[in-house]
């Protein structure tokens, strides 16, 4: 059996969960206000100015590969013991840290786009145990790779660009971690059934130990107790139920990573950490006009929870579902 034991997720985690139910409880009986936003460090003086001046030095310090690697061993060598946050592997890190730079600056110019979507990372960043000083400490790490990337050529005026770039995103991640302190960081969960669909795809059921909110259409971060740290994203494949057991569909797309984990080496009676769920393709208040949903492979798993949805909205009646598969040997 596959337990959280030994790793950051135990003492650490139950020291913040005890910190944070301190802090609501005071907020609660009014000893402790919520922290006024710091307009003068969230709000860039002028995101689409800063845009022109990251991307005009951008060349410099892309791709963006060896910047980040820089950023993480700078990171890493001052403070070490930030490393346990981080999975083993770092390479979907990596990615993922590219994709947010790539998104940010393309966005820079709708601020309020930017601050929704860093609202929501915030809130989903409590699970790995992110604290706003861990993001003074990336600035920090931040500032010595775009010197050490870009080179003589580097700008004092577009370090300051990007800083304000990430200090606007970070006061959103921030915001949105303050407002869920009532919710817990994640969720514990027992694998309650495992059935194999073929070598590579694995059925999970997976009952919470507290009840976990959700919409049908929405997908969760999952990690598991063979890979410490490393989560990956998975759409739940039912409604909700009122016995708090979910189901998700995952597909092996490799070896060595989550996936692979959870469907070759999960077992009945395993226990896995869910982050909060995201996602917006829900149904609206509408039931009754037709709706066409289209998936394949495992993009069934969110279909099939809104299929479950309507059903229970319209007394059993869902509407008809048509399915198909590809005949053994055709392209």
């Amino acid at each position: 059996m596959h337990a959280f034991t030994g790793t950051v997720g135990n003492e650490y985690h139950a020291l913040l969960a005890r910190h944070d139910a301190m802090r609501l409880r005071r907020r609660m009986l009014g000893q402790d206000r919520a922290p006024e936003p710091d307009l003068a460090r969230a709000v860039p003086c002028d995101g689409a100015a800063d845009q022109r001046l990251i991307v005009r030095y951008l060349p410099l310090v892309t791709p963006f590969d060896e910047l980040i690697g820089r950023l993480y061993d700078e990171m890493f060598t001052r403070w070490p013991s930030l490393r346990r946050l981080f999975p083993a592997s770092m390479e979907f890190q990596r990615s993922h840290l590219a994709r947010a730079f790539r998104y940010l600056i393309e966005n820079l110019d709708r601020p309020d786009e930017v601050a929704a979507f860093f609202t929501r990372l915030g809130r989903d960043h409590r699970k790995l145990g992110v604290r706003p000083v861990h993001y003074e400490t990336f600035e920090a790490a931040l500032c010595v790779a775009l010197r050490k990337s870009a080179g003589p050529g580097w700008s004092a005026a577009a370090e300051q660009a990007w800083v304000r770039m990430l200090r606007f995103a970070v006061a959103a991640m921030v915001d949105g971690a303050e407002a869920t302190l009532a919710e817990p960081a994640y969720w514990r969960g027992t694998v309650v059934g495992h059935e194999l669909r073929r070598p590579d795809l694995a059925v999970l059921r997976v009952r919470t130990d507290e009840p976990y909110p959700y919409r049908a259409g929405q997908y969760a971060a999952v990690e598991s107790p063979l890979l410490p740290q490393a989560w990956r994203q998975y759409s739940l494949a039912c409604a909700p139920r009122p016995v708090r057991e979910l189901e998700f569909h995952v597909r092996q797309t490799g070896t060595g990573g989550v996936s692979e984990a959870l469907v070759a080496h999960t077992r009945v009676g395993d226990t896995l950490r869910l982050g909060p769920a995201q996602g917006t393709m829900t149904l609206d208040d509408d039931p009754a006009r037709e709706l066409l949903m289209v998936a394949g492979g495992t993009g069934w798993a969110p279909v099939k929870a809104l299929l479950e949805e309507l059903a229970g909205r319209r007394g059993g009646g869902g509407g008809p579902a048509l399915g198909g598969r590809t005949a053994p040997g055709a392209r």
